[in-house]
């Protein structure tokens, strides 16, 4: 008999400087000068010395380990860039879905956040839904546009006959 495993609730407090997360454990980061450089001491993962190469990026090492990180968002695009590769995602209410690692993508219900091959199950019927009530909408709003616009025509078709018929008229 196997056992279920039921979504966790994720449970953690940032602060400026530190931050503390029930699987994470505690880290802290201090920067020492303005030029970017600084050190995060994390319980898990130990010391890391880090440099802010631009916004978004940084490399550093870790357990003597050389590390590059690279985040940057655009609108609902969030790109991110490691050693080992690139992702891009899709940040929606609902989470993100991880255009390239589907198993990395994240999605919240009540409170509850699931990740995986479940999240990204969900994400794309969110997604889904999303899209077709989108496409009604534009479908709906094009035919009111269409019914308009030859409600328009042919009002305007009427005023300019009964207009030549009343001036040809007066002419005669």
């Amino acid at each position: 008999m196997s056992a279920s495993k039921k979504p966790q609730k994720r449970i953690e407090y940032k602060g400026k400087h530190v931050r503390v997360s029930r699987t994470g454990g505690l880290s802290a980061t201090k920067t020492f000068s303005g030029k970017g450089y600084a050190a995060t001491i994390n319980t898990n993962h130990g010391v890391r010395l880090h440099k802010r190469l631009f916004k978004g990026a940084r490399m550093g090492f870790q357990r003597g380990n050389f590390q590059f990180i690279g985040r940057y968002a655009s609108g609902p695009f969030r790109f991110n860039i490691s050693k080992s590769g690139m992702s891009t995602s899709i940040k929606n209410n609902r989470g993100s879905y991880n255009l390239l690692k589907p198993n990395y993508s994240s999605f919240k219900l009540a409170g509850v956040q699931i990740r995986g091959k479940n999240a990204a199950t969900l994400q794309l019927i969110y997604m889904g839904t999303l899209a077709a009530i989108g496409i009604l909408k534009l479908f709906w709003r094009l035919t009111v546009f269409i019914v308009w616009m030859l409600f328009l025509t042919l009002a305007w078709c009427i005023d300019f006959s009964v207009g030549f018929v009343k001036g040809f008229r007066d002419t005669t």
